[in-house]
């Protein structure tokens, strides 16, 4: 059969402002890639958190930058 999806589609409803904010951290076409090994933690199926991208510096306030840069 054409067009047949390996993986059935799902629908999720997510807040736009934080769907966006997903986008910018892993890429547009990454979030579903994320949500699935999220999911696979979430069920047991792994051990291994997805791995978290690093902040933006734009979102690190002053005191965390401070923070950050003493050892």
């Amino acid at each position: 059969m054409p067009n047949v999806e390996k993986t059935p589609r799902q629908t999720i409803r997510v807040e736009r402002a934080l769907w966006d904010k997903a986008g910018q951290a892993v890429g547009t076409k990454n979030r579903g890639a994320v949500i699935r090994d999220f999911l696979r933690w979430l069920t047991h199926e792994t051990d291994e958190l997805p791995q978290r991208p690093a902040v933006p510096e734009r979102d690190l306030s002053p005191v965390r930058n401070e923070s950050a840069g003493q050892s």
